[in-house]
């Protein structure tokens, strides 16, 4: 990183450092200290990537030349006879002796059984080419194929080349399965990938810089903040009218259940049902008289106010994404009423409480609409009557599907 852009970075941090302290009198200036760490943080160079050679670990081992069962000691890490074949050949065909725990000889380095998390590899040769020896019992099948598809990928995409070898191969024809790795070591190790240098910033030229993008920032969160403030003046009301709903007959059903548990108690237990129905008009008695006296003896009632048609904005985009939402908000409600009329539909007990609960809080329309399944309309149809009708038709509601 050279000086220019070690003083671009500082500039950055330190603008950031004085935002963050006047937030605390002006909470928006935040967003613009939130835009320049940002900033800074882009600023940093990217790490040079790293090599096969220094993502790898070797096995560690002491053996040497001098030791008479050297062979025997790389022999027994094989994990399958076709793997200790190919060891064979290899050592007999490039003349191979140990030499800090791998395998040197013939102008190439073997070693074999290397961790590269999350895999392991049956042998590594110079660094960077991996082979793999097939058995068919482990790789035919296409769930195999497609599982050593990816190790490949992911091995390819690290830098590595890779080799596969079937078993067969190496136990009929040993010599081919030693050509084969001389023809891909002749090949040539793919091309390294190589960290773009980022370009020198100028200091003065780095505050205009960031000054320009944090405009373009403000810009785009006014205008994100715009749209999403015109979809609530929008949707706004109807989203209100939805939620009351729900929460009124939500608190009715509720009710309705608590009150059909409470009668089949008091069926299976007559004496309980005495008891109850003696205090349960005292305490009638008691709230009635404490209504009359705070309320007049007037039940409160609710408000609700019909869902009707959004206003048409005057950005287009913005008004199909209105329409769009308003009709989907309209699925949900028609969604949620069909799977109230359900529920008391299989328990009819549920109907008398739920008629009074919504009937006492002044909601007969609701009730109304609970107990008759109103005939839906399309959205096509819709879309018609306004245009016959020159868009007058925009200040209905909307169908409910």
């Amino acid at each position: 990183m050279d000086n220019a852009h070690k003083q671009a970075i500082i500039i950055r941090g330190a603008i950031t450092a004085v935002l963050v302290f006047a937030g605390f009198a002006f909470p928006l200036v935040w967003i613009a200290a939130a835009f320049f760490a940002y900033a800074t943080f882009q600023a940093f160079p990217y790490p040079e990537p790293e090599t096969p050679e220094s993502m790898y670990r070797t096995r560690q081992s002491t053996v040497t030349a001098d030791d008479p069962e050297w062979r025997e000691y790389f022999l027994a890490a094989c994990e399958s006879p076709a793997e200790t074949a190919f060891l064979e050949v290899m050592i007999k065909g490039y003349d191979l002796k140990p030499e800090k725990g791998i395998l040197v000889g013939g102008e190439i380095e073997l070693d074999m059984q290397t961790e590269y998390k999350p895999y392991r590899l049956d042998f590594l040769v110079n660094k960077w080419l991996v082979v793999e020896i097939d058995g068919a019992e482990w790789h035919s099948s296409p769930e195999a194929v497609e599982r050593d598809g990816i190790r490949d990928e992911f091995f390819r995409s690290k830098g590595f080349a890779v080799l596969r070898i079937p078993a067969k191969v190496v136990f009929q024809k040993p010599t081919e399965a030693v050509n084969r790795v001389r023809a891909a070591i002749d090949n040539g190790r793919p091309a390294q990938k190589v960290a773009a240098k980022a370009a020198p910033i100028s200091v003065a030229k780095t505050f205009a810089n960031s000054m320009s993008a944090f405009e373009k920032f403000m810009d785009d969160v006014d205008a994100h903040v715009t749209r999403k403030k015109a979809i609530q003046e929008a949707l706004g009301p109807s989203r209100q009218t939805f939620d009351t709903e729900k929460i009124v007959i939500n608190s009715g059903l509720e009710n309705a259940r608590k009150a059909i548990a409470l009668e089949d108690e008091l069926s299976a237990n007559p004496n309980l049902r005495t008891h109850y129905e003696k205090y349960d008009a005292e305490f009638e008695a008691l709230l009635e008289g404490t209504r009359s006296k705070y309320d007049g003896g007037q039940r409160a009632t609710i408000t609700i106010s019909p869902i009707s048609w959004p206003k048409a904005h005057p950005d287009p985009d913005l008004n199909e994404t209105i329409m769009d939402m308003h009709f989907k908000l309209n699925d949900d409600r028609t969604r949620y009423f069909n799977g109230v009329r359900q529920e008391i539909l299989e328990d009819p007990r549920l109907s008398p409480h739920v008629r009074s609960h919504l009937e006492t809080l002044g909601c007969h329309s609701l009730w109304k609409e609970i107990s008759t399944k109103e005939e839906s309309s399309s959205l096509e149809a819709f879309l018609k009557e306004i245009e016959d009708e020159g868009g007058r038709g925009a200040q209905k509601n909307p169908p409910r599907s």
